[in-house]
């Protein structure tokens, strides 16, 4: 049974017995799981329902930041904390990286810092869970059918409807920390943009822009951000021979956001592909 049947038969709103204590663990099966947008000029609000027991919410008021919030919808949760993660979906390498603390307050727990890291990195496919201390309650809030809820979420907020590398002219691809390999997942992405862009007479080539975080080294981290941009290059000139593709490693110069919490870390660790066509080249 693979991580993903054992998913969507275990995690689906259940109750989990594992030794003498009884694990609660929420979620919603994944061909049920929805987000859903709306808003007007005052408040934005993007949410999805943890089946019949909680509603998860990212919720932007006029003039203010971005939260977080998980409403317990039953009884049996009066306060304490609660520890937050990005976890990697059941078809995704790597492990899962804390993100912060937060406690209940009336059933409701709520979460402010670095939210447009972990919004981005749900774009990009990492699931949030929500764990309880000293509880073995856990909330599974998946990424499924995100990506048009949040696009509808950020024009709400008067932004681009799309995350910036995700227009067509360039592609994004995040790593997990010291990964330097493709998964499975980067690969198909790759093809998929190598095949549309064969039959594309304007593209002329490819520069392939590879930053980390500022964990490690400084010389460690740009030989990193060398090797994750030629391994890019290497797949794309297997399906591309004829187009000219160059290389930029910047190690951890520029980074997209603080390297002070794992969202913005995983924000920072990017390879960006862009694409070059014949209007453009000099």
């Amino acid at each position: 049974m693979n991580n993903l049947t054992r998913l969507q038969g275990m995690v689906c709103l259940g109750v989990l017995l594992s030794g003498p204590l009884m694990a609660e663990e929420f979620s919603t099966a994944m061909d049920r799981a929805a987000w859903h947008a709306v808003g007007d000029a005052s408040r934005c609000v993007m949410e999805h329902q943890v089946g019949r027991v909680a509603s998860a919410r990212f919720v932007a008021d006029s003039g203010g930041g971005v939260r977080f919030e998980l409403e317990w919808q039953q009884q049996g949760i009066q306060g304490g904390g609660a520890e937050l993660a990005l976890s990697p979906a059941p078809w995704q390498q790597g492990e899962a990286e804390p993100i912060g603390n937060s406690h209940w307050q009336r059933q409701r727990l709520q979460y402010h810092h670095d939210i447009p890291s972990v919004l981005s990195a749900m774009a990009n496919g990492r699931w949030l869970s929500i764990r309880e201390q000293g509880s073995p309650r856990r909330f599974i809030i998946p990424s499924v059918h995100f990506q048009q809820a949040y696009g509808q979420f950020r024009l709400c907020r008067g932004e681009a409807a799309v995350e910036p590398g995700s227009d067509g002219h360039s592609l994004v691809l995040h790593f997990h920390a010291g990964v330097r390999d493709l998964s499975a997942a980067q690969q198909q992405r790759l093809s998929a943009l190598a095949g549309r862009l064969a039959s594309d007479r304007q593209v002329t080539g490819l520069v392939i822009e590879s930053f980390t975080d500022s964990s490690g080294h400084p010389e460690l981290n740009q030989r990193l951000s060398r090797e994750r941009g030629e391994r890019v290059a290497a797949l794309l000139r297997r399906q591309l021979p004829a187009l000219r593709l160059d290389i930029k490693a910047y190690g951890e110069a520029s980074p997209l956001a603080a390297n002070d919490t794992p969202a913005g870390r995983y924000q920072n660790r990017r390879v960006v592909i862009r694409i070059i066509k014949q209007e453009q080249a000099s």
